[in-house]
């Protein structure tokens, strides 16, 4: 079976990844659909046959007074809800374990995807958003910790990051089913885009059934005391026999490294800031602050608008050019699994900062004398495709890689809880404020996030060490043990020579 396994567990988690891809994948489209917009009252049929946006003094009294805002509140409250899956996950994940909460997050997904389907106004839009959100903020947790625990040293980063790659399979899919209902379903039946919400359901479903047979977490399952349990596991995860030497020795460093820890007490969040982990929530909150204001996600969630502003017609921008980057997203994930194992996190964490910051200075100019030269839209558009492959092959992938392996076990699932919301926090303030960014400077936003790309390379270079090729619990020569701990740790090594 060799490492087909390993691959089938990551990728059955991974789905989880998905979701959240299916999501984003849908909604950059559907709050662009008219029959969307005109249902919630933020665009309307105008007499001669067209949608116009309901602003200005002349729109009707069925426009929504929250017009301006309407794009995006449908995109905030799902974050705000990532937000409160996030701070739950990182609490339910060490009680029930990484794989359940992971079947739980799949629930409130595909329950808030039912709740949007059946909506008849935005009091029933918005907390499915919600729920959606959720299930989303639980998965972003602890998909990337489960997949992570699994692993063998040799294959975690290429493993977890299989949960950037599902994100970006998501979208791709989301944009070309939700491109055949455009061009196949009537854009003034509400049917369009209640088809569109409603097929997240179906990954939804599927990752609920598969994530059942999938075997729990070795490292959670020892820190519950089920020790028998947990060899069987690691060693089908390694392939091999328990009596194997190689799997007798991972099993026995995974228990002493949990006992260890378990013998200073039960951790408290007020631990995340001892010596030997501060520097570890530090990372993990900045480096996914960063993520966030590379602007990729402006760029997802609003493609089919700014490839529209960049003068691509608005059909054309909605289908072939989303579809375009969404395959070009998921295609550069690939060079990031390749290479996260061979050149490393951290270089290639510096390199994805200084590729996304000139693009998007580029992106800015040609743009801003395309009024002189009619050809430098397109070759912006060539620097928007460049930008999402120095994100999809770097700083998309590695952040959630790195996360989820730098904490020891005993705070693990609160470090990257906290990590994880600092990624939906900053993501839903970036998702708020970008439509009214958009409506005063325009292409000049850019230059914020190329700004923050140069930033976040220099913050790699000075304080993000490499991981690479050190088991989880191998972390500590890396970052410090925490300082409680080495003391225990020495005090029951004193007691051993002691008793000899």
């Amino acid at each position: 079976m060799g490492a087909y396994y390993q691959y089938l567990v990551a990728f059955a988690a991974g789905v989880g990844g998905l979701l959240f891809g299916y999501e984003i994948g849908v909604i950059g489209q559907v709050i662009s659909m008219d029959s969307f917009s005109s249902f919630f009252g933020y665009r309307y049929l105008a007499a001669n046959g067209d949608y116009k946006d309901c602003t200005g003094d002349d729109y009707p009294a069925s426009c929504s007074s929250l017009a301006e805002d309407t794009t995006g509140w449908v995109t905030f409250t799902f974050l705000i809800g990532c937000v409160g899956g996030a701070l739950v996950s990182s609490m339910m994940a060490d009680g029930i374990g990484r794989k359940f909460s992971i079947l739980i997050g799949g629930f409130f997904f595909t329950l808030g995807a039912a709740l949007q389907t059946s909506a008849n106004g935005l009091s029933l839009l918005y907390p499915g958003r919600v729920v959606g959100g959720v299930g989303v903020g639980i998965m972003s947790m602890s998909v990337p910790l489960y997949i992570s625990e699994t692993s063998p040293t040799a294959m975690r980063g290429r493993l977890t990051t299989v949960y950037q790659l599902m994100i970006t399979i998501g979208i791709f899919i989301a944009t070309a089913i939700n491109s055949i209902i455009i061009s196949t379903v009537d854009n003034t039946s509400a049917t369009e885009w209640r088809l569109a919400l409603g097929m997240q359901m179906v990954p939804g479903v599927i990752l609920l059934f598969i994530m059942f047979f999938m075997p729990y977490s070795p490292r959670w399952l020892i820190n519950r005391d089920r020790d028998a349990e947990a060899l069987t596991i690691l060693a089908r995860l390694r392939n091999a026999s328990e009596s194997d030497a190689a799997v007798a020795a991972e099993f026995k460093d995974i228990r002493d490294s949990v006992h260890a820890e378990r013998e200073i007490g039960e951790a408290s969040w007020s631990e995340l800031m001892a010596p030997g982990i501060g520097k570890r929530v530090f990372l993990g909150f900045f480096l996914q602050f960063f993520q966030q204001w590379t602007g990729m996600n402006v760029i997802l969630y609003y493609q089919s608008d700014l490839f529209a502003r960049m003068g691509i017609d608005k059909k054309a921008a909605s289908i072939p050019f989303t579809l375009a980057n969404d395959f070009i997203n998921f295609i550069a994930t690939f060079p990031g699994m390749y290479l996260i194992e061979r050149v490393g996190r951290r270089p290639l964490l510096i390199i994805g900062g200084v590729i996304m910051g000139t693009s998007l200075c580029i992106i800015t100019l040609f743009v801003g004398l395309s009024s002189q030269t009619p050809g430098l839209p397109w070759a912006a558009i060539v620097f928007v495709f460049i930008f999402t492959i120095g994100f999809a092959s770097t700083w998309g992938p590695i952040v959630w890689t790195y996360q989820s392996e730098i904490f020891p076990m005993r705070v693990r699932a609160k470090g990257t809880g906290i990590a994880t919301m600092s990624n939906w926090i900053w993501n839903a303030v970036i998702a708020k404020v970008s439509p009214k960014m958009i409506a005063r400077i325009n292409f000049y936003q850019y230059l914020v996030y190329a700004a923050a790309c140069f930033i976040m390379a220099v913050f790699t270079f000075v304080f993000v060490p490499e991981t690479m090729g050190k088991s989880l619990e191998e972390m500590d020569e890396i970052f410090g043990s925490p300082t409680h701990a080495r003391k225990s740790i020495e005090k029951g090594e004193k007691a051993i020579v002691t008793s000899a």
